[in-house]
Formats: structure tokens, sequence, C-alpha cells
């Protein structure tokens, strides 16, 4: 893994405010998580976030907030992949829809627009993660801004979602017309 040390990021960008979201910093302290911070340069989506800061886009996580009546619900998977609603409907037995920005920013009052992070209890909303996370050693996600990343072990990370449903929820979105046909 390449990554720069904090002190170099911030001579190289100019940046010396970077923190990691509140909430998950002290869901985070409150587990007694094993985890560091990995700065990057400025990226917007999480795809982008792993190349910038050189690491595997199947360890990189991005989070897909959705909503329906029993309320809401983060969906986690590796940064490639597209979330198929089809499947995550059927397997939970719900009506979930994408949540909105408006409600987004409510819900994640202390993070960046665009980078919240895959960690929904730091949050208190129950969390569906996808199976293709048990396959990466590694596991990163969003800290709350567009330039800092949480590094942990995978088996930390289930660690912190133990108790959260996982299954298939996603695939590699040149997959996705294969199974919207069927073949």
């Amino acid at each position: 893994m390449i990554a720069l040390q904090i002190a170099d990021l911030q001579m190289l960008t100019g940046v010396t405010d970077m923190a990691i979201a509140q909430q998950l910093q002290s869901f985070l302290h409150e587990h007694h998580a094993d985890y560091e911070l990995v700065c990057h340069p400025y990226s917007e989506t999480a795809l982008d976030t792993a190349r910038s800061a050189c690491i595997p886009v199947r360890n990189m996580t991005k989070a897909v907030v959705l909503h329906d009546e029993q309320g809401y619900l983060m969906a986690i998977m590796p940064s490639m992949n597209k979330l198929m609603l089809r499947w995550i409907n059927t397997k939970l037995d719900r009506h979930l829809r994408l949540a909105t920005e408006k409600e987004l920013r409510k819900l994640f009052p202390d993070c960046d627009s665009g980078a919240v992070p895959a960690m929904g209890a730091a949050y208190g909303m129950n969390t569906c993660w996808d199976d293709e996370l048990n396959s990466v050693q590694d596991v990163y996600l969003e800290a709350g801004n567009h330039r800092e990343l949480v590094h942990m072990q995978r088996e930390q990370f289930k660690e912190l979602l133990q108790g959260q449903t996982h299954a298939a929820i996603s695939c590699d979105p040149e997959e996705t017309e294969a199974y919207r046909t069927g073949g």
C-alpha cells in the first residue's frame, strides 16, 4: 500500500485541518477499534478515492443510504460495484429507495456531502454489507471528508458490523446487464 504520511500530504496540499467525522471517531473509540487514517489527494467518489490513495478499488467501500417505511438502511459494498436494489429488497423483504441529498445532510451532519462513512452503526443505522467484502484483507472507508480514509483489517470491520445483515447485494457494473436479462 502506498500512503502519504499526514505531514507530507498537508505540505503537498496545504490542508491542515483534516479531521475524521466526530460520530465515526467516537464510535471507533468506544469499540476500541484498531484502525489508521490514510490521507489522500481530494476526490469526490469512492472509486476516485481508491485511485488517488493508490489502494485496490475492491478494498475501498462505498455506502449507499436507502429508506422505506421501516426506516433507513446503509448498504455497504466495494467501490467499483453497483448496488442491486432488487436484490437487497428481495433479501430483506423491503421496498427501499435511495435517500435524498437532503436526508443525507440531516443523517450525517458531521460529514462532507458525498463522503458518508461506510459504518452505519456509528450513526445508529442498520446495515447490510456485501459478501464480496469477505474476500479482502484490508478495508477502507470514507472518514467523513474528501481527503481521509479509515483503514482497518477485514476482521475488525466485520467485528464492528457484528449482528448486521450481509448478502450478495452488488455486482460489477459490467455484469448488471447479464443479471437484468437473466444471461
